[in-house]
């Protein structure tokens, strides 16, 4: 998956926006007041530092992003298995900061990345399968899973699965193979910033 070199949150943009309204307003009256030198700097210096400061926030959620992608390609994959077809599970979904929502929030924490992938029709998955996803990552001693509910024969549920979860490279991240009753094995891996 492809992602951008550089780009701004809108949080970020609207922020900047509005302190340059209130730093304008400011300008404005200091030039009324006759005091145009005053004007003048202020003008100017308030322009640089929310430039900077919206360069250096789109710099620094880029690499945070470029991050957790890199972290993100450690998972191995299976040969056969194809990214997911399902809407939102098409191989790979960043989620960002939303409009009002700042990185740091509980409820929106960024960046996050979830990547599904889907077996081929008629392909059976075992623990050791699953173990050797983990292994083969390098995740052996970052993963956890989670044995009570970790099942690979169907017994009175439509569903079997396992999950695996711990910190990777700094981000909290999930790894899951899981099948609904008639369908397809799908892995999944869910990477966000660790809390």
């Amino acid at each position: 998956m492809d992602y951008s070199g550089f780009s701004v949150s809108p949080l970020a943009v609207l922020s900047a926006v509005a302190l340059g309204v209130i730093l304008g307003v400011v300008t404005v009256v200091l030039a009324r007041n006759r005091s145009r030198t005053a004007a003048l700097a202020t003008g100017i210096s308030s322009t640089l530092l929310i430039t900077a400061w919206v360069l250096a926030n789109g710099m620094i959620e880029t690499a945070r992003t470029n991050e957790i992608l890199d972290a993100a390609k450690q998972v191995a994959v299976p040969d056969s298995f194809e990214p997911g077809k399902a809407e939102n599970h098409r191989g790979g979904r960043i989620v960002r900061a939303t409009a009002f929502m700042p990185c740091v929030a509980y409820t929106a924490p960024c960046p996050y990345v979830h990547r599904q992938w889907s077996a081929p029709e008629g392909m059976a998955m075992t623990r050791n399968d699953f173990d050797r996803v983990i292994l083969e990552s390098g995740w052996r001693d970052k993963l956890v899973v989670a044995e009570k509910t970790c099942r690979f024969v169907y017994t009175n549920s439509n569903y079997i699965g396992c999950h695996a979860e711990g910190v990777v490279e700094g981000f909290r991240t999930a790894l899951d193979i899981s099948q609904h009753h008639g369908d397809v094995w799908r892995l999944t891996l869910s990477m966000g910033p660790a809390r």
